[in-house]
């Protein structure tokens, strides 16, 4: 037993000399840093005139010997003096290491695949966790095992063979003290001082992606076992494994971790775009760059884009991008500058565009017929009692069309009857309807209640009275004409659509169908004309979207909303603009169906996505978010894709996350965004979140349907010219 209670592996035993450990009488080579003292209990002779002490007295510390002088060769090396501090390792221990790295020698030889091992499997402890091993490594190899790289596990012992990726590391460790200790503090705290240090081994965590059977991936049952060779995956290998190799045309930057691997998509698989893509980040992430980037590759690639924008940032990317910065990123990455090909520009009549001397630029109004009545009340925001009368309005308007014969304008007509029909409210309005012709019957109300309106209706007599029990059976009598009605006396209410042409027939339909509360509908009558002051609806000086035109293989459609300066009118131009979309889209999916053709790939990217479908919204526009939601459904089959853009995706309710398979996740500074976006998505590993607060302008964490698992990305910089908007 040594003295003091050092036991011979304890480090620090004996002081070192000259600042260096001392062992068989010689300092040792300055970066040798694995040398410990023997233990052999002899202690060197006390220094001349100590104070003597009792016989079994041993001083617990002794000062350092003089530095020994220079060894002599290994051959003339003199016998070990009795009395020196460290004495030569036995013969035995050095043939039974010469022997084992014989062994370890014969051993690669014998398999020199073990040569391309980058590391070997550790043992598991009581704090391993499933489907995560441990990898050892060379410290020669630690820079082979880059975080995200793929690597594969041979089992030897049990003859299974897995894939896995590193998910955490790779760390540096000693190998002779513990990374915490002092004497390992020490050498590299006194870096300047010291010239050497200990030695080191890498250490990564490995997660396990499944077993290979028979060329397939199955969810792994068991583990490798301890010191199973690992090995690198090539590139090559990579991809096919990760689902961004092969024949895949649309590329969106590079994967994190390789050298000159891309994150790829196939734009002709349902399984990709047409399953709806969310791109998340705060304000300075590169959201907008990635969406550039994507609306340039999507147009390569023949896709049809359209997108909603808020800003009136894209309508310049038929222009090269003129950034210093980007032009920079795109010779590094070895592209070219360059606009798209096939930019159309549509604003509202009556509001301005951002790029007002672009060639293809479309000025369009909505009709006020394609809007369904419940998603108007909701973006109109009534009250219960605003929303009963307006729908009662609404339908009495439908009556007096027919009444009118503005439409169907042929009672006999069965195609017109035909859509009549077919008019599902909850996701379009009645035919030829106007937004006057619903005032002139909310105005017709409102003097129905007045006191001359009283008046008036009393008088009518028996006829109003018959009139009114019959309301219901004339509802459904929906080609006949109403009975004549008196002529309209001079101080009656002022229609301004047809239907002033016979202000009679119009009150008889309102007394036969009487309400009460003028001030409700006072209150209605304000937020209608209050819509129709916008002036978008059904203007003679402009057409509606053209559809069939939008959807053209590779046009790229740019919806400028950046002059209108209300949610609510983009709210009520994207719902109108998606349902005339899916109809068209749906259209084309049915023809191609009966007759054997391709559909062309939709791609519909709403920014600000926030505004559109917040969780507020959604609570009062339930039959908005049926509409979108509906969309995204029936979208997937029939090659329709959304894309979601915000910077605020904790405003985004569960809902509308649901309906997103695909994510382009930029930076999130926020510690509870980024728990709720964990639980959304849950394909992505803590070790990748971990990330999301830290990641450069540009850098991005995608996960799509098609990828074996989520990867880092650098999204290529954009090279089309975009406006950067405050």
């Amino acid at each position: 037993m040594s003295d003091n209670g050092r036991g011979p592996g304890n480090a620090g035993a004996y002081p070192p000399h000259n600042g260096n450990p001392i062992r068989n009488g010689q300092a040792p080579h300055p970066l040798n840093g694995n040398i410990r003292p023997s233990g052999n209990g002899v202690r060197p002779p006390a220094p001349t005139g100590a104070r003597p002490g009792p016989a079994s007295a041993v001083p617990s510390q002794t000062r350092p010997a003089q530095a020994p002088p220079t060894a002599p060769p290994p051959g003339n090396r003199p016998p070990p003096r009795p009395n020196s501090i460290v004495q030569q390792t036995p013969p035995e221990v050095i043939h039974a290491l010469a022997a084992a790295q014989k062994e370890a020698q014969e051993a690669v030889k014998a398999d020199p695949e073990l040569a391309l091992a980058v590391g070997f499997t550790h043992f598991d402890t009581s704090s391993s966790h499933d489907n995560l091993i441990t990898v050892l490594s060379t410290k020669e190899d630690v820079p082979r095992l880059a975080s995200q790289t793929l690597v594969r596990v041979k089992s030897r012992e049990d003859g299974r063979s897995y894939l896995g990726v590193v998910v955490r590391g790779p760390f540096a460790e000693p190998n002779a003290v513990p990374a915490n200790s002092s004497m390992a503090i020490g050498v590299v705290t006194h870096g300047k001082k010291l010239t050497y240090t200990f030695d080191y081994h890498g250490r990564a965590e490995v997660e396990l992606l499944g077993e290979e059977v028979q060329g397939t991936l199955h969810p792994p049952r068991f583990r490798p076992r301890p010191q199973s060779p690992v090995f690198i995956l090539d590139e090559e290998e990579s991809a096919r494994v990760l689902g961004v190799g092969g024949d895949l045309s649309l590329s969106l930057g590079l994967v994190v971790g390789y050298e000159g691997m891309e994150a790829r998509l196939n734009p002709r698989d349902k399984s990709v775009l047409p399953r709806h893509t969310g791109i998340i980040g705060t304000t300075g992430g590169g959201k907008s760059t990635t969406v550039a980037t994507l609306i340039h590759r999507a147009q390569n690639a023949g896709i049809a884009t359209i997108v909603f924008d808020v800003e009136g940032e894209y309508t310049h990317i038929h222009q090269p991008t003129n950034h210093e910065a980007m032009l920079e990123a795109l010779r590094r990455r070895g592209h070219k500058e360059e606009g798209v090909k096939d930019l159309h520009i549509h604003h509202l009549d009556g509001r301005k565009t951002r790029n007002p001397r672009h060639r293809a630029l479309h000025r369009f109004s909505l009709n006020f017929s394609s809007l369904s009545p419940y998603a108007l009340a909701e973006i109109l925001e009534l009250s219960e009692a605003q929303h009963e009368r307006f729908i009662k309005a609404y339908d009495v308007t439908k009556l007096l069309l027919q009444d009118f014969r503005i439409f169907p304008s042929d009672p006999k007509d069965p195609e017109q009857q035909r859509q009549v029909m077919d008019v599902d409210e909850l996701t379009t309005g009645y035919p030829r309807m106007t937004i006057q012709h619903v005032l002139d019957v909310v105005n017709a109300y409102i003097y129905s209640l007045s006191d001359e309106g009283r008046a008036e209706g009393r008088a009518t007599g028996t006829r109003a009275s018959s009139r009114r029990r019959a309301a219901v059976q004339e509802d459904l009598r929906l080609g006949e004409e109403a009975e004549e009605a008196p002529p309209p006396t001079p101080s009656g209410p002022q229609f301004y659509s047809e239907f002033r042409n016979n202000p009679g027939m119009v009150m008889q339909r309102v007394y036969a169908a009487s309400s009460r509360t003028e001030i409700s509908w006072k209150a209605l009558a304000s937020k209608l004309y209050r819509l129709k002051r916008l002036n978008i609806f059904d203007r003679g000086t402009s057409a509606g979207v053209k559809y069939d035109a939008m959807l053209s293989p590779g046009r790229v459609s740019v919806i400028d909303l950046s002059d209108t300066d209300s949610p609510q009118l983009n709210n009520l131009v994207i719902a109108d603009i998606l349902r005339g979309i899916q109809e068209r889209q749906e259209e084309a999916y049915e023809k191609a169906d009966r007759e054997g053709g391709d559909v062309t790939p939709v791609l519909i990217i709403i920014e600000e996505a926030h505004e559109f479908l917040s969780a507020s919204r959604i609570s009062q526009m339930p039959v908005l978010f049926e509409q979108v939601s509906r969309i995204a459904k029936r979208g997937r089959k029939r090659w329709l894709g959304l894309v979601f853009v915000t910077q605020l995706p904790q405003h985004l309710p569960n809902e509308v996350l649901a309906l997103l398979n695909n994510f382009i996740i930029h930076k999130i500074t926020d510690g509870a965004v980024i728990s709720r976006m964990q639980k959304s998505v849950g394909s992505i590993d803590e070790s990748l979140w971990s990330r999301v607060s830290r990641l450069a302008p540009g850098q991005a964490l995608m996960s799509f349907s098609h990828f074996t698992r989520p990867l880092m990305v650098a999204v290529d910089p954009a090279p089309v010219k975009r406006l950067l908007v405050d």
